[in-house]
């Protein structure tokens, strides 16, 4: 090897041991992998930029300030060439190798650990992965760790797990590096245990799946799927895949089709709603390459759910659920109160069982009602709801389906989008709300949940609050509930002006004294516009005078 490649491979490994070094000096590893048993180290992956001696290094992927720079040995009188990178990479994976042993002790590195390679030549850059390897001392260490966690903590354990325990575990039992030949029904089983560990907080109980499917992700998009398919990227719409000729990739195992239909199916169970579509893809990708299964599952469901819960048929009607699409189909041979109840009942059970809570319900029935509210369109799913509102017999138990369904936020009735898109328990509410006073605090506790940045229907029921109920004392506090989630894209509502009474105005400065002065001028543009208008009541003498003076000192606070 030249001389000259000898200099730049020891350029570039000083420069990546200085940046180590440095790295070690302000992480103090020891207390940060000390709060987890699971945890090998901290960093698992540098990178480097070569170009005419100098070499830029990194500790992130996406910065564009290197945090180390060393100035080497420039020859240019002989620019560097793709033939000489070709010729320099041996030595320099290999002395990039010496010099991460010496952290075999250290747990600032990883038990696997990638070092990625950037060099200029003329116009164009070089991009390669200039080392990937893993410590023996670390990687055996780490595994009996795992194997002592499982036993205390899973296979004995009694009691709740700490997230950052599964974070680590979920992406140490799909690792190819600790596990080349994954024990899927034993991952699988492992998975389930620590969501029924952590069953007694909820919200707990979530953010170890969010971890856990995170890993399951990864390890489809990073380890599986390249295996079989050709990834091209295509921006923001994600990456595309297409299928590697029979002949070209090898035959996935039944246990890598189970894990990838698992994978997709936890993803539709427990991720949000925009993150469906993927999981439907990996359980549709499962079966092309071959899985009886994933075929099935596409048809009649995942099988979470027992089939008693997932079909129901009798006289009166059919109902059948597909939690993988997520759909509630419901054909009516008789309608009626009855079998409508039955219907409702059905959704219920299913969603207390935690079904996803994004859905739609097709309805296949004569009755073609809808809500007498503008702008809510004509889906099938709000539909259902309109029909069963006819019966006030049911009122209790729609308001059993709403607050069911309200719990989740981010959800969305998949059937309706953009300016129609709406959360699950709309229709049912706002029907509800119509028709009784009595439910206005559920309408309360249904607008808690509203992401007003993503809809908007609510504008139209507004309209059409007001203009049944008007504005009086037992209408604002809910009235206001309504203003705060409204979009001020619309004109100012002249029923509105039924506020200008002392008894209504005084009931607006109480129901607005905790809210921010934005907020208050916002609910106030639907009743005056903008402010100055308000400002120039205030100016005018007059009975309100003294109201719109207090408005104006909020807005302005």
């Amino acid at each position: 090897m030249e001389n000259r490649h000898q200099t730049i491979v020891n350029d570039i490994t000083t420069a990546v041991g200085q940046l180590l070094q440095k790295m070690d000096e302000r992480t103090d590893a020891v207390n940060i992998t000390r709060r987890s048993t699971l945890q090998s180290g901290i960093y698992n992956y540098v990178r480097f930029f070569y170009y005419k001696g100098a070499v830029h290094c990194f500790i992130d992927k996406g910065d564009s300030r290197p945090d180390l720079k060393y100035e080497g040995t420039d020859f240019p009188d002989a620019p560097l060439t793709a033939e000489d990178v070709a010729q320099l990479m041996p030595l320099l994976q290999q002395q990039l190798e010496q010099l991460y042993r010496t952290y075999d002790n250290n747990p600032l590195l990883d038990f696997k650990f990638e070092v990625f390679a950037k060099f200029r030549i003329d116009e164009k850059f070089l991009r390669l992965t200039a080392l990937k390897t893993t410590s023996e001392v670390k990687k055996t260490a780490l595994l009996k760790q795992i194997d002592l966690y499982l036993t205390q903590k899973i296979k004995e354990g009694q009691h709740p797990t700490k997230d950052l325990d599964t974070t680590f575990l979920a992406q140490h039992l799909l690792s190819p590096a600790l596990y080349p030949e994954p024990d899927v029904p034993a991952i699988k089983a492992i998975f389930e245990k620590i969501r029924e560990l952590n069953k007694s907080n909820k919200d707990l109980q979530r953010t170890h799946q969010h971890y856990i499917t995170y890993a399951l992700r990864c390890w489809v998009e990073e380890h599986f799927l390249p295996v079989y398919y050709n990834v091209a990227s295509n921006g923001w719409a994600g990456p595309v895949y297409t299928l590697i000729d029979p002949g070209q990739r090898p035959v996935p195992s039944e246990s890598q089709l189970d894990l990838l239909t698992y994978a997709g199916i936890s993803i539709v169970r427990y991720e949000p709603n925009y993150s469906r579509p993927n999981g439907v893809g990996f359980i549709e990708k499962a079966k092309e390459l071959g899985s009886k299964q994933a075929g099935n599952i596409l048809k009649t469901g995942s099988g979470t759910f027992s089939k008693e819960d997932m079909q129901y048929s009798d006289a009166d009607l059919t109902c059948t659920a597909n939690d993988v699409f997520t759909t509630f189909s419901i054909a009516f041979k008789n309608e009626t109160e009855e079998s409508y109840g039955k219907a409702i009942t059905f959704i219920c059970n299913l969603l207390e069982k935690d079904f996803p809570p994004s859905y739609e319900i097709k309805c296949k029935s004569k009755n073609k009602e809808v809500l007498p509210i503008k702008g809510l369109g004509k889906s099938s799913t709000q539909r259902f709801f309109a029909n069963a509102l006819q019966y006030p017999g049911l009122y209790p138990l729609l308001e059993q389906y709403v607050r069911l369904a309200i719990r989740h936020e981010f959800e969305w009735y998949n059937d309706v989008e953009a300016e129609q898109c709406c959360c699950p328990g709309t229709y049912a509410i706002f029907g509800l709300a119509l028709a009784s006073d009595s439910y206005f605090p559920l309408l309360r506790e249904y607008l808690k949940q509203v992401d007003d940045e993503h809809q908007s229907v609510q504008n139209h029921f507004l309209l059409k609050f007001v203009q049944q109920y008007g504005v009086h004392p037992g209408t604002i506090p809910t009235l206001l509930d309504l203003l705060q989630c409204a979009s001020d894209n619309i004109k100012p509502i002249k029923e509105l002006k039924a506020f200008e009474t002392a008894e209504n105005m005084a009931l607006l400065l109480e129901n607005t004294a905790s809210l921010e002065g934005y907020e208050v001028e916002h609910l106030c543009w639907f009743i005056w516009g903008a402010k100055d208008k308000i400002a120039a009541l205030a100016k005018k003498k007059g009975p309100l005078a003294e109201y719109y003076t207090q408005l104006i000192t909020v807005i302005n606070s």
